[in-house]
């Protein structure tokens, strides 16, 4: 704004004069803001690393890594065997005698195009029944009925929406008109591609139904019914093939002598001429020969392993904790008199890579504190002062410098892990861990794990109480997090009062100007009236 009565640029000087008073506060919560982003931002980064840390040590005592045991075998075609840290490391022989096994029938062996038509199939809670109400035979009748049914339907109200005829087919007036387009050929509005394709599947529908009513049922369609009975519970009817012959095999899906079951078959075929049993004829071969009982291929049995004198036994072929922390996957019986050894030792090359990985764990942590706490000539550190996370490092260091227990090796650095003065990390000594390991490996794993026996708290019990402070919600970080954020919502709300403030001080100087300009007009109007009456 440039005044009239002076010319003036009123807006210049009213920015300026804003600009100034407004900067120091500005420049205040520009400030303020970048420093809590800053904070909140290595806040977060450091609780990320914290959390990493905890889970990984939370599964470390968990899982009980740092007493690992393995296994090695002297015949691994035999069995295998895993260990978990109740195992006692030695030796043990096993002989397995025999492998637990399913039981496995055979229900017949017939051409593979027989029909059966009556009889009865039972076996545990199965039972199917070919003829009679409720029967095999008047089931798959009424599905193809019912589907036949359901084909007519389809065709019928696609001719309905084809033609816009909007029938009702549930009247039978307007069924019989869609069925007169459908089967009069003469009419050249009907595709009759499509009345050969509808004939051909109601034909199909009328054919199966025929062979069911008069022959019976199919091997295939039998093994659905067995397979898809409600009671079924794990015993699947296989078909296997030989030439032109087909056995239906019934397998059950439980090993063990326990999870046997019976079977009752009074199965006939088609062609009741024969009697039961049917007779050798090679000139009128029988579609079916019949097999009551049915042929035992398998018995159900328990594994069976030799310990010793000791017989163990078990219902499937892993035998969990067969002794203590062992256990066994068999795969095949020994041959006789043979036997597989199990030698179970502790794991140093894992517990050892463990700890490294501990270490390594550990450093991150420190490593990310340093760079958000350490300062530079020309730059503060957005944690410089923090005393959360001074205290959090303290309390870190605290519990890896402890002593845990009595043993020779009852502190890290006796396990040769000492602290760098420079940074605070940690560094490894392997040579010293490695006889650590070899002296006494029960020692390191206490000074990790602690001895419920006699009550010691091990390094990771210490280690979670201190990280559950930083990691819980509403933990010491997340505090800090939120008030940050708290502020950071002020200044915003202070930046909103500055600009109002700025507002009205710009509109009040205008006003001023205006009015100080107008004076100057005025005051310049009245001197150019002196001068010309002077002339």
């Amino acid at each position: 704004m440039t005044g009239i009565g002076s010319g003036i640029d009123y807006e210049s000087m009213i920015a300026a004069i804003v600009g100034a008073e407004r900067a120091p506060k500005d420049n205040q919560l520009a400030r303020q803001e970048g420093m809590n982003h800053a904070e909140k931002n290595a806040l977060q980064e450091i609780q990320f690393t914290l959390n990493s840390f905890r889970d990984k040590v939370e599964d470390l005592n968990s899982n009980r890594e740092l007493q690992k045991l393995k296994a090695s075998l002297s015949n691994d075609d035999v069995l295998s065997a895993s260990v978990d840290s109740n195992a006692v490391p030695g030796e043990y022989s096993f002989e397995v005698k025999h492998l637990a096994q399913a039981q496995r029938d055979q229900l017949f062996k017939a051409p593979e195009d027989s029909m059966f038509s009556t009889g009865t199939i039972s076996f545990g809670a199965v039972s199917v029944k070919i003829d009679g109400a409720g029967g095999l035979q008047e089931k798959l009748t009424t599905e193809q009925t019912d589907k036949k049914a359901a084909h007519v339907d389809q065709v019928y109200q696609k001719i309905s929406d084809d033609k816009n005829l909007n029938l009702d087919l549930t009247k039978q007036a307007d069924r019989d008109i869609a069925k007169d387009i459908l089967e009069n050929s003469a009419n050249s509005d009907f595709d009759p591609d499509r009345l050969a394709s509808y004939t051909e599947q109601q034909k199909t529908y009328d054919d199966k139904i025929t062979r069911l009513n008069t022959q019976g049922v199919t091997i295939e369609e039998l093994q659905l019914a067995i397979n898809n009975d409600p009671k079924n519970d794990g015993v699947k009817a296989t078909l296997v093939r030989s030439g032109t012959d087909v056995s239906m095999v019934l397998n059950a899906k439980e090993t063990g002598k326990d999870n046997g079951y019976s079977i009752t078959s009074s199965l006939k075929a088609s062609d009741s001429s024969y009697p039961d049993p049917v007779p050798a004829d090679p000139a009128n071969p029988p579609k079916f020969t019949s097999y009551d009982p049915a042929v035992h291929l398998q018995d159900p049995l328990d594994a069976t392993v030799m310990f010793g004198t000791m017989e163990l036994t078990s219902a499937t072929n892993k035998m969990e904790n067969v002794i203590d922390g062992i256990t066994l996957n068999l795969k095949a019986a020994n041959k006789t008199g043979e036997t597989v050894n199990v030698k179970v030792e502790r794991d140093e090359a894992s517990v050892n890579s463990t700890i490294k990985s501990f270490v390594e764990d550990y450093n991150k942590i420190i490593e990310t504190v340093n760079t958000y706490t350490k300062s530079s000539e020309d730059k503060a550190a957005a944690l410089s002062g923090n005393s959360a996370t001074r205290s959090m490092v303290s309390r870190l260091r605290g519990v890896i410098g402890a002593e845990y227990g009595s043993s020779n090796y009852n502190t890290l650095s006796r396990l040769g892990i000492t602290t760098n003065r420079e940074g605070g990390t940690l560094k490894i000594d392997q040579k010293k861990l490695d006889k650590a390991l070899e002296d006494d490996f029960d020692a390191v794993s206490k000074l990790f794990l602690g001895d419920e026996s006699n009550s010691q708290i091990g390094m990771m019990d210490q280690m979670m109480l201190v990280l559950d402070d930083y990691h819980k919600n509403g933990g010491t970080y997340d505090r800090r997090i939120d008030q940050l954020e708290i502020n950071n919502k002020q200044i915003a709300e202070d930046r909103e009062k500055l600009d109002s403030r700025m507002e009205a001080k710009t509109l009040s100087l205008r006003a001023y100007y205006a009015r100080m300009d107008t004076q100057i007009a005025q005051m310049n109007q009245t001197q150019n009236m002196l001068v010309s009456m002077l002339m």
